[in-house]
């Protein structure tokens, strides 16, 4: 695998098991609306833009600031950071990296709030990453570039897009990467995408091969 000086990572899915905390975040939120979420749902919520899945089901567009502030109420309780675990080979892969110099940055759809504290809850929040860009910092979701951009910005990096990666475990990240003209480092733990045109790893462990 190709070393980077920056490497740039989703949070949900990638570093972190969120899908307990989807679960509970989503269910809170909806529920608000008057809609009951389906188990089956809930992946689906995570894979595309809150905004297309709020439009998808059909709810008043003037209800929906409403709507975005019960995820962040839900997202941001401490309910949510107890149901996030860390996957098992996120941490001794982010102190390698680490380690070999690298700087390292999350870019995410989720609130930075929340990522501070689950990186607090498991120690991880001095020394790992240098920015943390959420949905507020660049509230117009990936696909879009502008999360990663906003990272490069935020980093003030001058060097060759070429030494900077995104690993996430999303189409949408590899997407959002490829037009931001980085490299896109596609993780998929559970064989989702066998056949996608990206860098395929299975664990962030390859990160280190």
């Amino acid at each position: 695998m190709q070393k980077f000086q920056l490497y740039l990572f989703d949070f949900d899915g990638t570093l972190f098991d969120t899908l307990p905390s989807s679960k509970y975040v989503f269910k809170k939120a909806y529920e608000n609306m008057g809609y009951q979420v389906n188990e089956d749902d809930i992946l689906g919520f995570t894979r595309e833009p809150i905004p297309d899945s709020y439009k998808r089901l059909g709810f008043p567009q003037e209800k929906y600031h409403d709507f975005i502030e019960d995820i962040n109420k839900y997202v941001n309780s401490q309910e949510s950071v107890n149901l996030t675990d860390i996957y098992d080979d996120t941490y001794d892969t982010i102190i390698d990296l680490r380690m070999s110099e690298a700087d390292l940055g999350i870019v995410t759809s989720n609130h930075a709030t929340h990522v501070r504290d689950v990186l607090k809850k498991f120690d991880m929040q001095k020394d790992f990453f240098k920015e943390i860009v959420g949905n507020k910092e660049a509230p117009i979701p990936k696909p879009n570039p502008g999360p990663i951009l906003k990272a490069l910005e935020m980093f003030n990096y001058q060097g060759d897009k070429k030494d900077v990666c995104y690993v996430g475990d999303s189409i949408n990240d590899c997407i959002a990467a490829t037009k931001a003209g980085i490299t896109p480092i596609l993780l998929d733990r559970d064989n989702e995408y066998p056949d996608a045109e990206y860098i395929r790893i299975r664990s962030l462990n390859e990160l280190l091969s």
